[in-house]
């Protein structure tokens, strides 16, 4: 009777053994999960400009009526990030656009965000095509080019980019345009995202780039 009743318990703890992994696979993934947040959390506020995306030029003007701007991006990628491209992984490129307004409250200098904008763009390249595609998730326009130094020119490039109108700025105020553009790894293929914390080659990041801009009052 012993044995059977140890026959039986063991049984028991047969059966349960598979919910106990599951549940325990449950929790490390969610530790993992937690724990890989934490790290990109931190180095997202310790992130600095990296040689890899750098911007070279930010140039504001008016033109019927409104603030626009153009600006100039140059992309040097790694042989890492080069070899994942042509390993047809997706790349999603995260352009940011700040304007913000200068302001004094009580002797107290601050800037009062008036704008801002943040799409993304991704960066695809197929091996049966031989051929590179942008699709910007900002207006849903999609490009094909023939080489990678076209598509990242392209991606570089931003121009005519409306910023307010003229009639929504204040005379002899100051304003400052900020523009930055990153690799959104949260968008890489899960085995890529730790590596991309921890290998600086996957560091792409513009830093922000920042312009004084000043309202004349012959443009009201």
């Amino acid at each position: 009777m012993r044995l059977a009743k140890l026959s039986v318990n063991q049984a028991h703890f047969n059966k349960a053994a598979p919910s106990l992994s599951n549940k325990l696979k449950t929790v490390l993934s969610a530790y993992a999960l937690l724990l890989l947040a934490g790290l990109l959390t931190l180095q997202s506020k310790s992130v600095l400009a990296s040689d890899q995306i750098r911007i070279i030029q930010v140039t504001d003007y008016q033109e019927d009526q409104q603030l626009l701007f153009d600006s100039q991006v140059q992309f040097h990628l790694t042989d890492a990030v080069i070899e994942a491209i042509y390993n047809e992984i997706t790349l999603t490129f995260k352009t940011e656009i700040v304007f913000e307004e200068h302001q004094r409250l009580a002797g107290i200098r601050y800037r009062r965000e008036r704008k801002h904008v943040a799409y993304n763009t991704q960066l695809s390249y197929s091996n049966f095509s031989n051929r590179y595609t942008l699709s910007n998730e900002r207006n849903s326009k999609v490009q094909s080019f023939s080489s990678l130094d076209e598509a990242l020119k392209t991606l570089g490039t931003l121009s005519a980019f409306p910023v307010l109108n003229l009639s929504e700025l204040h005379p002899a105020q100051k304003y400052t345009l900020r523009l930055n553009i990153n690799l959104n790894r949260w968008r890489l293929p899960a085995p890529l995202v730790l590596n991309s914390i921890l290998d600086t080659d996957w560091n792409l990041d513009s830093g922000w780039f920042e312009t004084r801009i000043y309202t004349p009052k012959s443009w009201l």
